[in-house]
């Protein structure tokens, strides 16, 4: 199986600077990806033009409007596969990898035909040797979904490359076979778990999906979303979460996942609530209530990011 053409799918929405430093890093890749495509949501800082003007060996795609995670990285994705990619790298725009990653990660991809998709190890950007992702888990009779050796430190981290459950969709590189027997991801998840739920549809198709730690990035952590918790990340966790459990868990899994939700909802609650976070409490509250209501099998409602934060994420 061949992973060439390689070509590499940025997506944004606003905040140059960190793009300015992602693209910069993938010119840098040693072997480098064939073509570099950046997907623009609908960002307010001229994005799309000054990146055309400062990395003309790109393409980009201004979609003039924020289609979010899925939408955006669809974009790009089928303009990979429509250009004859034999690999696709999506990346968040607020990452960076090391040098030689994407050659580690090809061949990662390739040594094994049952392999569609694969993630290096993700660090936060800051602290750089605290580890974000290592391999995504979806716990099994809860169905909660965490990555491997998040906040530990490296090298007090023992790990080795393994399949996981999930790959994480700030840094991933699928192959062609997978993108085009699985499909792409599903803007029902509008942002969050899209990732998760992309990996679950490529494991029933029978793909293995692969973590391997000698490809290595840094990640500057929900820097368009505002970092920490915020009302759209309180809402939308709770939502995605309920849609992929109605989609992937089993039907004795969903009261325990309820419960977990649950409590993990009332601690984000109480935190919210002694730090004055008034507007994430009421988000976590609406947000349980729409995962009771999804899990009960009401369809999900038709909430939009911009009723969360002026700001709105491409992821």
């Amino acid at each position: 199986m061949s992973a060439a053409p390689t070509w590499a799918v940025v997506l944004s929405h606003n905040q140059l600077r960190y793009t300015r430093e992602c693209l910069t890093s993938l010119l840098a890749l040693d072997p480098p990806a064939d073509r570099i495509v950046l997907v623009d949501n609908g960002s307010m800082d001229r994005t799309p033009e000054r990146v055309r003007s400062e990395f003309p060996s790109g393409e980009v795609i201004a979609l003039g409007e924020n289609r979010y995670f899925a939408g955006g990285v669809n974009a790009g994705l089928a303009r990979a596969l429509e250009g004859g990619a034999g690999s696709v790298l999506i990346l968040n725009n607020d990452v960076v990898l090391e040098r030689g990653a994407l050659g580690t990660l090809r061949a990662a991809l390739t040594a094994d035909p049952s392999r569609g998709a694969v993630s290096p190890r993700l660090y936060f950007y800051d602290p750089p040797d605290r580890i974000w992702f290592a391999g995504g888990i979806v716990s099994r009779g809860f169905a909660l979904l965490r990555h491997r050796g998040i906040h530990r430190q490296a090298g007090a981290f023992e790990d080795r490359a393994l399949p996981i459950d999930y790959v994480s969709g700030a840094a991933a590189l699928l192959s062609r076979r997978a993108l085009t027997t699985v499909g792409l991801l599903d803007p029902d998840f509008v942002i969050y778990v899209e990732d998760a739920d992309w990996s679950a549809r490529a494991r029933a198709a029978g793909f293995a999906l692969w973590y391997e730690p000698a490809a290595r990035g840094w990640h500057h952590v929900s820097v368009t979303s505002g970092g920490g918790l915020t009302p759209l990340k309180a809402y939308f966790r709770l939502r995605s979460g309920a849609l992929y459990l109605t989609r992937h868990a089993e039907s004795w899994e969903r009261p325990l996942a309820w419960s977990a939700y649950g409590l993990w909802t009332l601690v984000l609650l109480v935190r919210s609530t002694l730090r004055s976070d008034f507007a994430s409490g009421r988000a976590l509250l609406l947000g349980f209530l729409d995962f009771t209501r999804i899990l009960a099998g009401s369809k999900p409602p038709e909430r939009r990011p911009e009723a969360f934060a002026a700001r709105t994420p491409a992821r």
